[in-house]
């Protein structure tokens, strides 16, 4: 009886043991698991650093299918099953063509012009042969380009007094007035500061270090009070842009880092574009925080199409009644090309095959780019939406790891399909969001060089002089004659006799300005 026992609890204990092992052995498999998955996580990221610090970054179509090689001049537009493998079989191709000239030809047709003439002394034109005069059957022509330095120079504003010894009065006229009350810097000088600080990208020591080596001293701190007064008398512009982004029917909104030193931390310069054909412009404007209350006030009355990334602070005015929101075809093709950097397969997987339909995308807008919205929308939805269909189609059939690259990709894509899918429904829309990506970038470059803003006050100026400058260049005027005019008119607009709407970049000409 007592063996008997004894052989059962040794049972019972070698049971318990075997269940014991079998439950750590589970466990340590589900670490193995994450640690691999982490593993893989971290491989990813540091082939993803290599690929940005070492390789050519761009986001250009064409640069994309040079390195997949997935496309086929022959290719049907007709979307099959099939994607063609990228080591598909390749026919070499030799040609000729002429031989590129040295160097680069300069366009000098509309640089002011000065002619030097080299000629022979009288008594070299003889014939050294039969002393004969020499007629003249030709000349060349050549030209150099030569740089006259700036020049800044003392106005002296000299204003006689004249009195009536009678009626002991004095009387005396009236000196222009400067854009800025009591300043010493007149328009022109104020509008090459602002150039070089918010076109060039010349921080305000640099500037000033410049001029010392002029013999002039300017400080830095000099330069910025007068940044900051032409904004500020520049500030009724700024309230007529907000006007026009409520009546705007096609905004585009995006967002990017600035970091302010007082008080010490990251702010954001929100910007916002009108795509209207009559009415092209962009905003920017800074906020401490990236909260979607920011754009929910400034849009709260808009009513249109509305396109951002895929950012959920844009949600909620997406939501709102007579808004379309749409969504970036480039944000969602970015992470399939981050996908493919790093993909281990010789053909590049399956972020080769999205990247493969999403590009024929591409090249449907760059075909109906010239065509009316009605021919644009057919178009989209004759040859984009059954592609667009396929898309979605297989990413919701494909399980990755949440985490890992491609995982991030699909995720995206899942989570941003209805606003994705929308731009094919009205021939007005954009396939992304670059436009304005592409009018932050200048301000992110500058960003490189002046490194922060002093403080929220200075931020807000300096983004309304980033609204002008950009709202120049995209409706093509001259940003130092524009700057100059608005600026020899501060007083008006002050004054309330001139409407602030009238002056922004969108609404005058390069008439106008002239005159």
């Amino acid at each position: 009886m007592l063996i008997s026992n004894q052989k059962d609890y040794e049972i019972n204990t070698l049971k318990s043991q075997v269940i014991s092992y079998q439950s750590e052995n589970k466990f340590l498999k589900e670490q193995i698991t994450k640690l691999a998955q982490k593993l893989a996580w971290f491989e990813e990221q540091l082939k993803l650093g290599r690929d940005k610090r070492f390789c050519k970054q761009s986001e250009q179509t064409n640069t994309i299918q040079t390195i997949l090689n997935l496309f086929d001049d022959n290719e049907s537009d007709e979307v099959t099953e099939t994607i063609e493998p990228i080591n598909a079989t390749r026919e070499r191709v030799t040609y000729e063509r002429a031989k590129p000239k040295p160097g680069r030809k300069i366009d000098t047709t509309n640089l002011p012009r000065e002619q030097i003439v080299h000629d022979l002394k009288d008594h070299e034109k003889i014939c050294t042969g039969c002393n004969n005069p020499l007629c003249k059957i030709g000349e060349d022509k050549s030209e150099t380009l030569e740089l006259i330095p700036a020049q800044i120079k003392v106005i002296e504003h000299i204003t006689p007094k004249y009195a009536c010894k009678s009626c002991e009065s004095i009387k005396q006229a009236k000196k222009p007035e400067g854009p800025i009350q009591k300043c010493m810097a007149g328009t022109s000088l104020i509008v090459d500061v602002i150039i070089k600080k918010y076109d060039h990208h010349l921080p305000l020591y640099r500037q000033s270090k410049i001029f010392a080596q002029s013999k002039i001293d300017i400080p830095d701190n000099t330069l910025g009070n007068w940044v900051m007064g032409a904004a500020e008398v520049l500030s009724p512009l700024g309230s007529a842009f907000w006007d026009q982004v409520t009546s705007s029917s096609y905004i585009q909104a995006d967002e990017t880092t600035v970091k302010i030193l007082y008080p010490d931390k990251k702010g954001y310069m929100w910007a916002y574009q009108s795509l209207d054909p009559k009415n092209q412009f962009i905003v920017f404007e800074f906020d401490l925080t990236r909260a979607g209350s920011v754009a929910e006030n400034r849009l709260k009355d808009f009513k249109g199409i509305l396109q951002t990334d895929g950012y959920g602070g844009y949600e909620k005015i997406g939501k709102q009644k007579d808004v379309v929101h749409l969504g970036c075809w480039d944000h969602a093709r970015r992470k399939f090309v981050a996908a493919f950097k790093i993909c281990s397969n010789k053909d590049g997987g399956l972020p080769a095959q999205f990247l493969t339909l999403i590009n024929s995308l591409y090249d449907t807008e760059r075909e109906i780019k010239e065509k009316n919205n009605n021919d644009r929308y057919r178009i989209r939805q004759e040859q984009s939406k059954p592609i667009l269909e396929k898309i979605f189609e297989k990413a919701k059939s494909i399980n990755a790891l949440p985490k890992s690259t491609l995982g991030d990709a699909l995720t995206y894509l899942k989570n941003n399909e209805r606003y994705l899918m929308r731009y094919i429904n009205d021939g007005r829309a954009q396939i992304s969001n670059i436009l304005t990506e592409n009018q932050i970038r200048p301000f992110a470059i500058g960003r490189k060089n002046w490194l922060f803003v002093g403080n929220e006050e200075s931020a807000n100026k300096s983004a309304l002089l980033y609204s002008l400058i950009q709202s120049c260049k995209i409706n093509d005027l001259d940003v130092r004659k524009y700057l100059t005019f608005v600026l020899n008119r501060a007083h008006d607009i002050r004054r309330g006799n001139i409407d602030p709407k009238s002056l922004l970049p969108q609404f005058i000409g390069a008439s106008e300005m002239l005159g």
